[in-house]
């Protein structure tokens, strides 16, 4: 029998982790696969609590646990899922946010397959956004744009917000995601170029998850400051793991790729009148500082604010 874990972080957003708990107990599960879902919270918040409790004998098939990680930051909740998975001697772990749900009831056997059938240690898909009520449509075309990707395809980078990995790949590259991007994000990015490093890739294929996205985060504001932070990731993240040279190099001439397209998109905008072209510049702009901003030290600490309910 195969143990496979599904691992949810969650801070202070107990409305849309009953969704997904819900969601996530719909789940088809063969007679082979011994199915955990594992709820880490970031804040020991007695509402999360509450809505793991409610769903923890609602599907016998699927076991429904609760861990608490008291120090802040989405690093340590992230490993606190990987120790705990390693404690429950799984052999899958598949990582999913609380602000999402699987796209279909076969999500998870889907993944799983994939990681059988493709002989890979990663797989991942991608995600549709959905907006709150009185998200504006702009914003939602945005945040992830056109899927670029086909099944099947080899992908070397990859995020935690629908992600399988196998054992094999946690214990090669543990501790698995670095305390320095603890508040900043892209330490899901920053463990991609580690795996890539120890010699592992992964598989795209066609297993969506839906993200609810949320109306406090659609404004100019957030996605310039969201572009600014994933440029400085991407940068701290590339002199992390390369010689300083090769880094320098890379993230300098992505920074002048990043600034020309942004320009270019932010023109189209001003004179096509559409305002997801418009942001959608202003993001690249603001990455392309952001990427220059990694060489000199700064951070932006993007999760200290909660979006969500």
């Amino acid at each position: 029998m195969v143990n496979i874990v599904i691992a949810v972080i969650t801070c202070r957003r107990p409305e849309w982790l009953n969704r997904l708990l819900e969601e996530l107990l719909k789940q088809n599960v063969r007679s082979d696969m011994h199915v955990s879902v594992l709820v880490v919270d970031n804040a020991s918040d007695a509402k999360t609590k509450n809505v793991v409790l409610k769903h923890q004998y609602r599907n016998l098939s699927i076991e429904v646990l609760y861990e608490v990680e008291s120090t802040p930051g989405i690093v340590f909740a992230r490993n606190k899922c990987v120790t705990t998975f390693l404690k429950m001697s799984g052999e899958y772990l598949l990582f999913i946010d609380d602000d999402e749900w699987p796209g279909s009831d076969s999500w998870l056997i889907n993944m799983f397959d994939a990681a059988i059938n493709s002989k890979k240690h990663i797989v991942t898909s991608h995600v549709i956004s959905v907006g709150e009520e009185g998200t504006p449509p702009w914003a939602i075309d945005l945040i992830y744009g056109d899927n670029p990707l086909t099944p099947g395809q080899a992908v070397d980078v990859f995020y935690t917000n629908n992600l399988l990995l196998s054992r094999e790949v946690i214990t090669s590259v543990f501790p698995c995601f670095d305390e320095r991007f603890a508040m900043t994000g892209a330490s899901d990015y920053h463990f991609s170029l580690r795996c890539k490093k120890a010699g592992f890739n992964g598989v795209y294929i066609d297993a969506p998850v839906i993200e609810e996205f949320p109306k406090s985060r659609a404004s100019i504001k957030w996605f310039c400051r969201r572009g600014f932070r994933s440029g400085i990731g991407y940068t701290r993240s590339h002199l992390f793991e390369e010689r300083k040279v090769t880094a320098i190099a890379r993230c300098l001439v992505m920074s002048i790729i990043r600034l020309l397209r942004g320009l270019a998109k932010l023109v189209i905008g001003i004179f096509s009148f559409n305002k997801m072209r418009f942001v959608d510049g202003l993001f690249r702009i603001s990455s392309a500082a952001g990427t220059i901003a990694g060489f000199l030290g700064i951070k932006h600490e993007e999760y200290k604010i909660i979006h969500g309910k």
